[in-house]
């Protein structure tokens, strides 16, 4: 009995170094598998926070929200929507749109980009005003406050549109539907209310021609005062001819529309309607089968895209090709598209110019 101890009597004593050993490598595989664990949510699950971003944007001039996407395509799923002031973080620019990465929800994905400022200060909710320059003013968009920069719209005295932010105490940035065109302009050439029309100093008034004593009004004068609605040329080549006559005859013929132009419509008994003509600026009849109550059923032509490409100012969209002031249907601001219908008739190209939904003649030595 003696030499042993009498507490361990039949059985061996705890060896403690193995068991410190074990619970050292349960203690290892756990921690190792944490960080097999937080490995993978970090490089798999979080994926959209390990995104390099280049700077932060907040939503800006929604009417209700904007719609953050999948992808570029306008019809791809709808991840979230944002409200004025959100805030998002650039990943990369697209051309129609930014993919970005917002922060609150984890998500990455596609937006519009017109509607975002880099100054949280200048993010709001949208307004509307008016152009409230002089009557032969116009009033140029630009695509930055900055010195040097380009035309991207002009707009006339009374056009509306919505202001999206107010970057400064001098510029806003704005959007305006007659132009389809995003830009800068100066805030003191907006007015809350839109301006009362100058008075025109060439005697031109508007004329009630369907009620003039002297039968229809033909030939040149000033808009009509009332009309039974709009209706635009639709026809596959050539133009529409504005006759003095209900008849087909080469020399009634008085003006030339082309496809895409717009007339009022004063009356319409029978296959000629008399009409007055905005790009012409005169009264006459002409051809009803060629005339239809929505633009979206004219006739499109296959085309080749090009952009208008001017150093200052606008190019001009005319109703003729030849240079004259009286022939000026539209402005085509530097950059904007411009498709080609056809270029047989030497430097001035008949082209459809997708802003102003018009056809016309363009010198083509200003597109590029």
């Amino acid at each position: 009995m003696y030499g042993q101890n009498p507490m361990y009597q039949g059985q061996q004593p705890p060896r403690k170094n193995n068991r410190k050993a074990v619970i050292a490598a349960v203690l290892g595989g756990v921690v190792v598998l944490a960080l097999i664990l937080a490995a993978v949510w970090y490089f798999v699950i979080r994926d959209g926070k390990n995104v390099e971003t280049a700077g932060d944007y907040y939503v800006t001039g929604c009417k209700e929200v904007l719609k953050v996407r999948e992808s570029e395509d306008a019809d791809s799923k709808v991840l979230t929507k944002l409200n004025n002031g959100e805030k998002v973080s650039l990943v990369e620019k697209a051309s129609g749109s930014w993919k970005v990465y917002i922060e609150a929800e984890d998500i990455t994905g596609y937006l519009d980009y017109h509607y975002l400022t880099n100054d949280r200060d200048a993010a709001m909710d949208p307004l509307t005003r008016y152009v409230a320059v002089g009557g032969e003013e116009e009033l140029t968009m630009l695509n930055t406050t900055e010195g040097g920069g380009s035309s991207v719209g002009v707009l006339e005295r009374g056009d509306e549109v919505s202001v999206l932010a107010l970057p400064d105490e001098d510029y806003a940035y704005i959007y305006a539907a007659d132009a389809n065109a995003y830009g800068y302009v100066e805030r003191d050439k907006l007015a809350e209310d839109r301006p009362a029309p100058e008075e025109k100093d060439d005697g031109e008034e508007k004329q009630d021609a369907s009620a003039s004593g002297g039968g229809d009004l033909i030939g040149p004068g000033g808009p009509p005062a009332r009309d039974i609605g709009v209706y635009y040329v639709n026809v596959k080549t050539g133009y529409l001819a504005l006759r003095n006559a209900k008849a087909f005859d080469s020399s009634n013929e008085i003006g030339k529309m082309y496809n895409g132009d717009y007339v009022y419509a004063i009356r319409n008994d029978g296959e000629y309607w008399y009409v007055y003509s905005p790009f012409l600026g005169a009264y006459g009849y002409t051809n009803a089968n060629y005339l239809v109550s929505s633009y979206s059923s004219v006739y499109t032509y296959d085309s080749s895209i090009y952009y208008a490409s001017v150093d200052s100012g606008y190019l001009a969209l005319r109703s003729a090709p030849a240079y004259d002031s009286s022939n000026e249907i539209g402005k085509i601001a530097n950059g904007q598209e411009v498709d080609l219908i056809d270029a047989s008739l030497g430097s001035y190209w008949y082209v459809y110019v997708p802003a102003l939904g018009q056809y016309g003649y363009v010198n083509s030595d200003y597109l590029r």
